[in-house]
């Protein structure tokens, strides 16, 4: 079976309960261009992944700036998530995370690849070495 590049309904993070419990209990790290907050647990709710992505007014005053950034933010999950969702699949558990934009510039979409990339490389990592036992 071939690769899923959609990114559906289910896999955005929009309830307000699990944004609360992602920034007051989750646990963040720093990745140029980007302030990342996740939550691995073990509870069963929809999808094993949830994307949250954020781009500050401070920066961006226009709401087009910020638009576009998000959607640069998206395309890059939609077409690299394959590797995380497999991971977060096998180990059994479920992740939330947000990515927030913390930069002045607006980026080129490479730019953009390559951080979205990485993180997804690192928070496999974590999903699989998560034990709740």
């Amino acid at each position: 079976m071939g690769k899923n590049y959609g990114f559906a309904r289910q896999e955005k993070l929009k309830s307000v309960v699990k944004i609360d419990r992602l920034f007051t209990g989750g646990r963040s790290f720093w990745m140029y261009p980007f302030g990342v907050h996740y939550r691995i647990y073990n509870e069963d709710d929809g999808a094993a992944c949830q994307l949250l992505v954020s781009v500050g007014k401070h920066f961006f005053k226009h709401a087009v700036d910020r638009n576009r950034i998000k959607r640069l933010v998206r395309e890059a999950y939609r077409l690299n998530k394959s590797a995380l969702v497999d991971a977060v699949s096998k180990s059994g558990v479920h992740l939330d995370f947000g990515l927030v934009y913390k930069s002045k510039q607006i980026p080129d979409y490479k730019t953009v690849e390559t951080a979205v990339k990485q993180i997804l490389e690192r928070l496999a990592d974590m999903a699989g070495k998560v034990d709740f036992s």
